[in-house]
């Protein structure tokens, strides 16, 4: 809503002028649209707010005693919204995502590892049970109180009349709502009820995303990584081996002759730094590393997240919109793994393709040059 608001070119200048008056040293500040999905674009959003929330309302007080009643309406809505709850949820909010926003980081990350991914999910969610005390919420607090002083805001506003459960309904489990809701009156109410709930929250989700057994298969895929210190290492690998179906003396044998087999390749001037050259390597031998050829080829095939998906989505409209009408689905599709896989795209020999395309080509009407 607010950044709805301020988007607009008016306000948007207003909102400009009112940084560049109150604090002429710092930078300005560009408020965020708000995503569901990403917690670094949460955590973005909240510190705007938070950093800009003098510039915010002041634009907001000169907004509504303009001319335009639309405008001015609005303005006064947004007046009305912003009050002593509003900062201590955006203070509140924005100090938990920033301790979220690194792993937020680390997972969009193109040459993501999944050992590191796991390891740093674990890191925060220590961190976040370690803030779950008093000490750090007594600071929120704090930061939250000198915010409202800075822009004249009371911090507790009088609550309206509370209201209770109807009486015939006490005694009873009610599923639904019946209007009663707990009174926050005092920091302790909102740490109760506001702050440690929404840690906990966060720390039950992380858990149920990157569960330990999970986590556990997962630290198979690294150890089929040639960068990582426990490269072909049994204990490793074995949950992963276990999980899908293949027998502990099968992989131990394996284990052993596939080291030896990669150092005579090393030695001979082969070059092996990632899982797909295992797999290069492997595939001539599948025969005789049958169960640990396949834990590789599902290594390749395992995603720690959908970034590389919502990357591609761009990609996919940009062929859709412009080619779906003049090409089949198999050229679409050719070209969009083309496209999405562009860093391997490139490495390709344009001269070799070309020379390909001409010999399987039937028509000797073309002349490729």
């Amino acid at each position: 809503m607010l950044y709805n608001f301020f988007s607009g070119s008016v306000i948007h200048k207003l909102f400009i002028e009112k940084q560049q008056e109150l604090e002429p040293t710092k930078r300005v500040v560009e408020l965020k649209r708000l995503s569901d999905t990403r917690w670094s674009c949460q955590h973005s959003t909240l510190w705007a707010i938070k950093r800009a929330l003098p510039a915010i309302s002041a634009t907001l007080a000169d907004v509504s005693d303009q001319s335009n009643a639309h405008r001015a309406t609005e303005a006064k809505s947004l007046i009305g919204l912003i009050d002593g709850q509003f900062v201590l949820h955006v203070t509140m909010l924005e100090s938990i995502f920033s301790l979220t926003k690194t792993l937020s980081d680390h997972l969009q990350a193109t040459d993501l590892e999944l050992a590191s991914a796991t390891d740093l999910v674990y890191s925060v969610v220590d961190t976040l049970n370690e803030k779950r005390n008093v000490e750090t919420w007594n600071a929120i607090w704090e930061c939250a109180s000198d915010q409202c002083a800075s822009v004249g805001i009371e911090m507790q506003r009088p609550q309206p009349r509370r209201k209770a459960q109807p009486r015939h309904l006490q005694g009873f489990v009610v599923n639904s709502q019946t209007g009663s809701r707990e009174r926050l009156e005092t920091s302790d109410d909102y740490r109760n009820h506001c702050f440690f709930p929404v840690i906990d929250r966060l720390v039950s989700e992380l858990n149920r995303r990157f569960s330990s057994e999970s986590c556990h298969i997962l630290r198979g895929a690294t150890a089929l990584n040639p960068k990582h210190k426990t490269f072909m290492d049994k204990d490793s690998l074995l949950p992963m081996a276990k999980h899908y179906g293949v027998m502990e003396e099968n992989i131990s044998a394996e284990l052993h002759q596939a080291k030896q087999l990669i150092e005579r390749k090393k030695q001979s001037g082969a070059v092996v730094n990632t899982t797909h050259d295992v797999l290069v390597l492997l595939r001539p031998y599948n025969d005789a590393f049958v169960d640990l050829y396949k834990l590789v080829c599902i290594s390749m095939t395992l995603p720690v997240t959908s970034a590389a998906c919502e990357r591609s989505f761009s990609c996919l409209r940009r062929l859709k919109t412009y080619l779906r009408n003049r090409s089949g689905d198999a050229r679409t599709s050719n070209l969009g793994l083309l496209a999405i896989s562009s860093r391997r795209t490139k490495e390709l020999d344009v001269n070799a393709v070309i020379d390909r395309f001409a010999a399987n080509h039937n028509n000797r009407r073309i002349v490729l040059l």
